[in-house]
């Protein structure tokens, strides 16, 4: 790959590729795993609390409260990253298009509101999903993330150097 490879991507962030890059950051950090099975595991012990009251003493056993917390807990696992994803889409919204240019020295984003130039140095790795990249920070909770839209991208074959490049500077990206 030549030195002065570079790779544009001109975009309008959409609600489904922050929910994406979202969903591949909780996937791909200690914190985001930790919380979803602490979720997944309070909602277990609650169905099961509810399923052996409910066989032991009746429906009519169960207390409004239990119900509710578990109705909550369920709520949860379905809507956080999607709420999330839609308060971060009114952000993204704000910046309106971004034209973004990647090479060898980092990634440089412009949008009517600002313009960002990171280096390499500051993603640990990039995790490829089927409509997005995502750069993750290298720190436990991988909470710095960039999200790039693959039809972003102005030639289809952009893609093949938009890994090359991001391989070469951070690794192979593993699948999302």
């Amino acid at each position: 790959m030549a030195a002065d490879t570079q790779v544009r991507l001109t975009y309008v962030v959409t609600w489904r590729e922050i929910s994406d890059g979202l969903k591949i950051q909780m996937r791909h950090s200690r914190v985001g795993r930790w919380c979803h099975r602490l979720m997944w595991g309070l909602g277990a012990f609650l169905a099961f609390a509810i399923a052996a009251t409910v066989l032991t003493r009746g429906i009519t056993a169960v207390d409004p409260s239990t119900w509710s917390s578990f109705l909550v807990i369920c709520l949860l696992l379905v809507a956080v990253r999607k709420v999330t994803a839609l308060g971060l889409l009114g952000y993204a919204r704000h910046l309106g298009e971004h034209r973004v240019t990647v090479d060898a020295s980092g990634i440089r984003t412009v949008t009517a509101a600002h313009t960002q130039e990171t280096g390499w140095q500051f993603y640990g790795r990039c995790v490829e999903g089927r409509r997005v990249f995502v750069l993750l920070t290298p720190d436990a909770s991988r909470t710095g993330v960039m999200i790039l839209p693959k039809r972003g991208l102005e030639d289809p074959q952009d893609a093949d150097r938009l890994r090359e490049l991001m391989s070469s500077h951070l690794g192979p990206p593993p699948a999302g």
